[in-house]
């Protein structure tokens, strides 16, 4: 496996938020007008490009037609399209976040019920992507999720609160370790610090700038202060 040397990106603040947010626990409507409201521009962008969708009734009441997953993977979707294009897109288009939907889709069932934790490591690794691909249009590396990630998440008899988190740790130790060690090693129930210890010095200064900067991206620096995941 290649060694993985991730980017910080510049996420957008309020959907980040959002993905952060367990929204199936509230009355979702209201959580989420509360952070996107302020930003002025957001919300016009949103009542524009959203529009297909209106019954005039307002961006609030289609958002509640749709769905918060439906919602939320179109607003991903503008993002996306900003990210190639440099401007907002007149409308959504959901094929341009098919590839999270689908590692989603895989994963979800390890992490938490309503949790969409699994979406944002996938829209940061989209946006990753777009960037390395704008920088270095002649290299054809991409930053995406090994197979076998599934296979170690299955060994765990818990959810994980923050599996974007446990998922890209178990990456580092996969490429360091060997995929076949650190199955049998969760297999026999060694658990995350012992197989930590078993890395390089080189490994582990890698995992942790990783770490590092998909923690800025995201703006969340409690895995640095209180280890949980």
């Amino acid at each position: 496996m290649q060694n993985l040397v991730l980017p910080h990106v510049n996420m957008p603040s309020e959907f980040t938020t959002l993905l952060k947010t367990n929204l199936t626990t509230m009355n979702f409507s209201g959580p989420i007008f509360d952070i996107i409201r302020p930003n002025k521009t957001l919300f016009q962008i949103l009542q524009k490009t959203f529009l297909e969708f209106d019954d005039g009734r307002g961006i609030k009441h289609t958002m509640i037609a749709l769905g918060w997953p439906n919602f939320r993977d179109r607003v991903a979707s503008l993002y996306i399209y900003k990210n190639m294009l440099g401007i907002f897109p007149v409308s959504t288009n959901i094929g341009l976040v098919e590839e999270i939907k689908n590692l989603e889709g895989q994963l979800a069932h390890h992490g938490l019920h309503g949790s969409s934790r699994i979406f944002l490591l996938g829209f940061y690794l989209r946006l990753a992507n777009i960037n390395l691909q704008k920088n270095n249009p002649n290299d054809f590396f991409e930053f995406k999720i090994p197979e076998e990630i599934g296979a170690f998440l299955k060994l765990s008899n818990a959810k994980s609160e923050k599996i974007d988190w446990l998922i890209l740790i178990l990456i580092h130790l996969s490429n360091d370790l060997g995929a076949k060690l650190l199955l049998h090693s969760l297999a026999i129930g060694k658990d995350i610090d012992e197989l930590y210890s078993l890395l390089s010095p080189e490994a582990r200064k890698m995992m942790f700038n990783n770490l590092l900067a998909y923690g800025s991206s995201i703006n969340e620096s409690e895995l640095f202060l209180y280890g949980k995941i």
